[in-house]
């Protein structure tokens, strides 16, 4: 007896189809996001502080010198030329510690004499110290002076009869005028301004000039300032 087909669509054809598939939903990695979310949140706050705040708590090393001596005279570096001129110039302050000044700085060493304040003013601005005496000034502190300036590649030293206290320490824009010699805030202002952040020129040569002494300034033809050390003195 012969066996009919079976109809299409039949329950043993639907069995043969494709298999189901079920997909398992993985869960969120919560932690992970939070945390992500709260160090962003972080940053953002850090980098809002820090432009608010830009410049909070930072100091100019010049201003943080100044203020470690006790009377230092100031002077506001706007009224403080920079010309090269010929012949005398009229300061206003004795010695003076900026300014127009001769083309020609004054050699870094110790003199017995007054020197021309038109060529120390130039090593001012090379970065110079200028101690500065009267004439009448004890031999022993003379002495203690010549010690701590002799051998500094910045520091010049020489008399000045027409200051009013009897020692005077001057760098670019700076004074500080005492009544006896301090050995320590001597060495202190040597070693903060000699070649120091006042220095207008930085670099600039004070081992070569004018190296005579009296009032009156030399020529005035000018030397070019070295160049800058590669590294820090």
């Amino acid at each position: 007896m012969a066996q009919r087909p079976e109809p299409t669509g039949s329950s043993r054809s639907r069995q043969r189809g494709k298999p189901v598939q079920v997909q398992i939903q993985q869960p969120r990695p919560w932690g992970l996001i939070l945390g992500s979310l709260v160090l962003a949140l972080g940053l953002v706050a850090i980098l809002g502080f820090a432009i608010t705040n830009q410049g909070a708590g930072f100091e100019d090393p010049l201003d943080k010198l100044d203020s470690t001596f006790d009377g230092l005279a100031v002077a506001d570096e706007s009224t403080l030329a920079r010309n090269h001129v010929n012949g005398p110039v009229a300061y206003d302050q004795n010695p003076p510690n900026g300014g127009d000044h001769n083309g020609v700085p004054q050699v870094c060493r110790v003199y017995d004499a007054q020197v021309p304040s038109e060529h120390a003013v130039h090593s001012l601005e090379h970065g110079a110290v200028w101690i500065t005496y009267k004439p009448d000034l004890p031999a022993d502190q003379v002495t203690s002076l010549r010690e701590l300036a002799e051998g500094q590649g910045y520091v010049l030293m020489s008399q000045y009869p027409n200051q009013a206290k009897p020692v005077n320490l001057s760098a670019w824009g700076r004074r500080l005028s005492m009544d006896t010699v301090d050995r320590a805030v001597v060495e202190r202002f040597i070693e903060g301004y000699a070649d120091g952040p006042q220095t207008p020129e930085k670099g600039a040569t004070c081992a070569q000039g004018n190296s005579s002494t009296g009032t009156t300034p030399a020529g005035s033809a000018p030397i070019a300032p070295a160049p800058a050390a590669s590294a820090a003195g």
